[in-house]
């Protein structure tokens, strides 16, 4: 009995050695980092993106969609929110009022409802009163979370959502860059 697990154990013998040996490395110093250009996340709170409110008219600076009831037009102005202008007069509309809508892209409007997206929620606004707006409900986490920039085949800083929501990319010198896209 003794005779089979002889070659066994002269085994186990060796591989604790090899095993002892294969730990002694010599200590290497760390790559460097490496720094290339990226896009890094900007970010905005919670609190300050769900802020949705009346203000005095603003200059449009990214129009968007437009959408007409009755007499008002409500033009998006990209990430920014939705200016209400009186166009009774076509001729010269005059502006009524601006809704600020951070991270605001879309707008539908049903009844005297109008549906805007607010970054990750949906928002409902009550119109019947073009000039006394009223947030009727939000839904929140509606859509999805901004996990990268908008272009392609660049690094970017990883998105963290404990930051805040992204609210822009802006072009950094990144070190040890880990998402792609």
């Amino acid at each position: 009995m003794n005779i089979i697990f002889k070659p066994f154990n002269n085994l186990l013998i060796g591989l604790v050695v090899l095993n002892l040996f294969n730990n002694c490395v010599p200590e290497t110093e760390p790559d460097p980092p490496v720094t290339q250009k990226g896009y890094r996340p900007v970010y905005a709170s919670y609190e300050e993106i769900r802020t949705v409110q009346t203000l005095s008219p603003q200059a449009l600076i990214h129009p968007g969609k437009i959408y007409v009831k009755g007499d008002f037009l409500f033009v998006n102005d990209v990430n920014q929110g939705i200016h209400i202008i009186n166009n009774q007069n076509p001729v010269s509309p005059q502006p009524i009022s601006f809704i600020s809508i951070p991270g605001n892209v879309d707008i539908a409007v049903k009844d005297n409802i109008l549906y805007a997206d607010n970054a990750t929620d949906l928002v409902a606004l009550d119109i019947s009163n073009p000039n006394d707006i009223k947030l009727v409900k939000r839904i929140m986490n509606t859509f999805p979370y901004p996990k990268f920039p908008p272009y392609t085949n660049v690094k970017f800083e990883c998105v963290d959502p404990s930051k805040g929501i992204v609210v822009r990319w802006e072009e950094a010198e990144l070190q040890d860059a880990k998402c792609f896209r």
